[in-house]
Protein backbone atom coordinates (compact mmCIF):
# COMPACT_ATOMS: atom_id res chain seq x y z
CA UNK A 1 0.00 0.00 0.00
CA UNK A 2 0.95 3.74 -0.81
CA UNK A 3 -0.17 5.17 1.97
CA UNK A 4 -0.03 2.35 4.66
CA UNK A 5 1.35 3.96 7.83
CA UNK A 6 4.15 2.51 9.69
CA UNK A 7 3.78 0.08 12.41
CA UNK A 8 5.69 0.16 15.69
CA UNK A 9 5.68 -3.14 17.31
CA UNK A 10 5.94 -1.46 20.81
CA UNK A 11 2.36 -0.20 20.15
CA UNK A 12 -0.13 -1.87 22.37
CA UNK A 13 -3.30 -1.11 19.77
CA UNK A 14 -1.89 0.02 16.59
CA UNK A 15 -5.60 -0.63 14.75
CA UNK A 16 -7.07 2.41 17.58
CA UNK A 17 -4.26 4.98 16.19
CA UNK A 18 -6.04 8.36 14.85
CA UNK A 19 -4.67 9.05 11.45
CA UNK A 20 -6.98 12.19 10.96
CA UNK A 21 -4.88 15.20 10.29
CA UNK A 22 -5.30 18.07 12.20
CA UNK A 23 -6.81 21.21 10.43
CA UNK A 24 -7.66 24.67 11.01
CA UNK A 25 -10.62 25.74 9.48
CA UNK A 26 -10.41 27.44 6.34
CA UNK A 27 -13.64 30.47 7.32
CA UNK A 28 -11.58 32.55 10.00
CA UNK A 29 -14.81 34.93 10.60
CA UNK A 30 -17.22 32.45 12.21
CA UNK A 31 -17.93 31.24 15.81
CA UNK A 32 -15.93 27.74 15.10
CA UNK A 33 -12.42 29.52 14.39
CA UNK A 34 -12.75 31.81 17.14
CA UNK A 35 -13.10 29.05 19.72
CA UNK A 36 -10.39 26.97 18.35
CA UNK A 37 -8.95 30.73 17.99
CA UNK A 38 -9.28 31.03 21.70
CA UNK A 39 -8.30 27.92 22.83
CA UNK A 40 -4.79 27.64 20.59
CA UNK A 41 -4.19 30.60 23.24
CA UNK A 42 -4.34 28.71 26.45
CA UNK A 43 -8.11 30.10 27.08
CA UNK A 44 -10.65 27.07 28.69
CA UNK A 45 -13.98 27.69 27.32
CA UNK A 46 -17.67 27.11 28.80
CA UNK A 47 -20.99 27.66 27.57
CA UNK A 48 -21.69 30.73 29.15
CA UNK A 49 -17.89 31.87 28.03
CA UNK A 50 -18.91 31.54 24.66
CA UNK A 51 -22.18 33.29 24.99
CA UNK A 52 -20.65 36.52 26.19
CA UNK A 53 -17.17 36.20 24.12
CA UNK A 54 -18.66 33.75 20.87
CA UNK A 55 -21.99 35.21 20.83
CA UNK A 56 -23.28 31.42 20.34
CA UNK A 57 -25.25 29.34 23.27
CA UNK A 58 -23.96 25.94 21.10
CA UNK A 59 -19.84 25.45 22.43
CA UNK A 60 -20.69 22.17 22.86
CA UNK A 61 -21.37 21.29 18.57
CA UNK A 62 -18.60 23.99 17.63
CA UNK A 63 -16.14 21.42 19.83
CA UNK A 64 -17.96 18.25 18.58
CA UNK A 65 -17.26 19.57 14.69
CA UNK A 66 -13.57 20.43 15.65
CA UNK A 67 -13.07 17.37 17.40
CA UNK A 68 -14.44 15.12 13.97
CA UNK A 69 -14.27 17.50 11.32
CA UNK A 70 -11.12 19.13 11.69
CA UNK A 71 -9.11 16.18 14.08
CA UNK A 72 -8.50 18.36 17.10
CA UNK A 73 -8.05 16.21 20.50
CA UNK A 74 -9.58 18.55 23.13
CA UNK A 75 -9.71 18.11 26.36
CA UNK A 76 -12.52 18.07 28.76
CA UNK A 77 -13.71 18.23 32.62
CA UNK A 78 -16.93 18.54 34.13
CA UNK A 79 -16.87 21.57 37.04
CA UNK A 80 -19.04 22.15 39.96
CA UNK A 81 -20.63 25.83 39.63
CA UNK A 82 -22.94 28.08 42.26
CA UNK A 83 -25.62 29.77 40.57
CA UNK A 84 -27.06 33.44 41.60
CA UNK A 85 -30.17 31.93 42.53
CA UNK A 86 -28.67 29.12 45.21
CA UNK A 87 -28.31 26.26 43.09
CA UNK A 88 -25.44 24.15 42.05
CA UNK A 89 -25.37 22.93 38.54
CA UNK A 90 -22.32 21.60 36.25
CA UNK A 91 -20.93 22.75 32.92
CA UNK A 92 -18.09 21.60 30.66
CA UNK A 93 -14.56 23.23 30.14
CA UNK A 94 -13.00 22.25 27.07
CA UNK A 95 -9.39 23.14 26.39
CA UNK A 96 -6.33 22.65 24.66
CA UNK A 97 -3.39 20.59 26.07
CA UNK A 98 0.11 22.42 26.00
CA UNK A 99 1.77 19.69 23.42
CA UNK A 100 -1.46 20.43 20.88
CA UNK A 101 -1.05 24.13 21.20
CA UNK A 102 3.00 23.88 20.74
CA UNK A 103 2.54 22.09 18.06
CA UNK A 104 -0.11 24.23 16.41
CA UNK A 105 2.38 27.31 16.99
CA UNK A 106 5.00 25.32 15.42
CA UNK A 107 2.76 24.35 12.12
CA UNK A 108 2.09 28.09 11.61
CA UNK A 109 -1.64 28.56 13.98
CA UNK A 110 0.06 32.35 14.84
CA UNK A 111 -0.50 33.90 11.77
CA UNK A 112 -4.13 31.94 11.68
CA UNK A 113 -4.85 33.46 14.78
CA UNK A 114 -4.40 37.21 14.03
CA UNK A 115 -5.96 36.61 10.60
CA UNK A 116 -9.15 35.02 13.28
CA UNK A 117 -8.91 38.13 15.59
CA UNK A 118 -8.93 40.30 12.10
CA UNK A 119 -11.81 39.02 10.51
CA UNK A 120 -14.03 38.64 13.90
CA UNK A 121 -13.61 42.05 14.91
CA UNK A 122 -13.88 43.20 11.42
CA UNK A 123 -17.53 41.06 11.67
CA UNK A 124 -18.13 42.70 14.67
CA UNK A 125 -18.79 46.23 13.05
CA UNK A 126 -21.50 44.87 11.49
CA UNK A 127 -23.65 44.70 14.85
CA UNK A 128 -25.78 47.17 15.24
CA UNK A 129 -26.67 47.03 11.21
CA UNK A 130 -27.23 43.27 12.34
CA UNK A 131 -29.51 43.76 15.19
CA UNK A 132 -31.47 46.88 13.64
CA UNK A 133 -32.24 44.18 10.92
CA UNK A 134 -33.51 41.39 13.26
CA UNK A 135 -35.55 43.56 15.21
CA UNK A 136 -37.29 44.48 11.84
CA UNK A 137 -37.85 40.70 10.80
CA UNK A 138 -38.96 40.29 14.01
CA UNK A 139 -41.61 43.27 14.28
CA UNK A 140 -42.93 42.05 9.87
CA UNK A 141 -43.21 38.44 11.83
CA UNK A 142 -44.87 39.91 15.05
CA UNK A 143 -47.90 41.90 12.84
CA UNK A 144 -48.40 38.54 10.56
CA UNK A 145 -49.32 36.79 13.53
CA UNK A 146 -51.57 39.34 14.98
CA UNK A 147 -55.52 38.19 15.24
CA UNK A 148 -57.71 39.28 12.63
CA UNK A 149 -60.18 41.67 14.18
CA UNK A 150 -62.53 40.50 12.39
CA UNK A 151 -62.32 36.85 13.93
CA UNK A 152 -63.63 36.16 17.57
CA UNK A 153 -62.10 34.28 20.64
CA UNK A 154 -63.52 30.36 20.93
CA UNK A 155 -65.24 31.76 24.18
CA UNK A 156 -65.98 35.20 23.29
CA UNK A 157 -65.60 38.77 25.28
CA UNK A 158 -65.57 36.69 28.51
Amino acid sequence: MENAPTTNSSESAPDKRDYTPVSLPKRVNTVRAAALAAMLEGEHLTGMDSVFSHSTTRLGAVIHILTKLYGWEIDRNDLAVGTKDGRETWVTSYWLSQATIAAAFEAGAREWIDRVREARAERRKQASKCQASAARRNEALRQMRRQDPRQGSLWGEL
